[in-house]
C-alpha cells in the first residue's frame, strides 16, 4: 500500500542500522547490512527512497558496527529535501540502548524501522492509529505463513496487544508478527535507561503489555527481512521484478 502524502509527517524516523549482521556475513561481509547491495543501490538507499515517498522528511541513522560505510553513504542527502542525521554507538547498545542514544534526534512520536526489514506500510494510517489510541507504543503487523522464524503478537479485539510468543513457544504456522515499524511516545524514550545494553524487543515492548498502553495494527503490504542469505536472495528477486513491471 502507497500513502498518498499532501504534507510531510511531523515526526522524524529512527533507522536502527548498527547491528553487526552475522547470519548474513557468508554473502555480505564487507559492509554493515543495511548497505548490502541490492544490485548497485544499497539497501538503505532503498528504504530511505521508500519512506521519502511515504512522507517522511527527517531521518536518524542509529550506526555501530562498520558505521562509517554509512555515514560516507549518507552524504549524498546533503542537497536533498530529506534531512539525515547520524547517532553512532561508540560501543554496542542493542536496539534499546540505541534509540536513547539518540534521543536528542526524537520526536513525539517517533518513528522506529529496524534498518534490516523492507515493509510497505501504511504509516498514515499507523499514526492515526496511534494517535486515535493514546497508546505509548504501536506496532505495525503483518500476517506470514509461518511465525516460526519471527515470534507473533496476540491482539485484542481492540488492537491492544495481549502477548508476544516468542520463537522458542511456537510451531510452525500463520500469524501476526512485528513487522519492524512503530510509533514509539516521546516519553517511552525518555525514561530509558542511560548507558545500558539492551533490546527494544525483548525487554522493552514485552514489559509494555500488562500496562494496556501498546498496540497493535495490521496492515498489508511487501514484508522483507534481509537478514539472511535465503531472505536477501528474495528481496532481491522482488526489487528486479518489480523493475521490470516498470518498464
Amino acid at each position: 500500500m502507497t500513502d498518498l502524502i499532501t504534507q510531510p509527517f511531523p515526526f522524524s524516523a529512527f533507522l536502527l542500522a548498527g547491528g553487526i549482521g552475522s547470519r548474513l556475513k557468508t554473502v555480505v561481509s564487507d559492509r554493515p547490512k543495511p548497505m548490502a547491495l541490492i544490485g548497485d543501490q544499497p539497501f538503505l538507499e532503498i528504504l530511505i527512497e521508500s519512506l521519502a515517498q511515504k512522507g517522511i522528511q527527517r531521518i536518524v541513522l542509529l550506526t555501530g558496527y562498520m558505521s562509517e560505510h554509512i555515514e560516507t553513504f549518507a552524504h549524498k542527502y546533503r542537497s536533498s529535501d530529506i534531512s539525515i542525521e547520524i547517532s553512532r554507538e561508540t560501543t554496542p547498545l542493542g536496539t534499546g540502548g540505541a534509540v536513547k542514544n539518540a534521543q536528542q534526534f526524537a520526536t513525539n512520536p517517533t518513528l522506529l524501522v529496524n534498518g534490516d526489514t523492507y515493509f510497505d506500510a501504511d504509516i498514515a494510517r499507523l499514526f492515526e492509529f496511534h494517535n486515535k489510541t493514546d497508546a505509548i507504543v504501536t506496532l505495525s503487523l503483518c500476517k506470514v505463513p509461518d511465525v516460526s522464524r519471527y515470534g507473533s503478537v496476540l491482539l485484542k479485539p481492540s488492537g491492544m496487544i495481549q502477548e508476544f510468543q516468542e520463537k522458542s513457544e511456537i510451531s510452525d504456522g500463520p500469524g501476526l508478527i512485528n513487522a519492524g515499524f512503530s510509533m514509539v511516545s516521546y516519553d517511552l524514550i525518555s525514561n530509558l535507561p542511560d548507558n545500558k545494553v539492551f533490546s527494544m524487543e525483548k525487554d522493552i515492548f514485552p514489559s509494555l503489555v500488562s500496562s494496556g498502553s501498546m498496540y497493535g495494527l495490521e496492515q498489508t503490504g511487501a514484508f522483507f527481512d534481509i537478514g539472511t542469505p535465503h531472505s536477501y536472495a528474495e528481496f532481491i528477486d522482488f526489487i528486479y521484478s518489480r523493475q521490470k513491471r516498470c518498464f
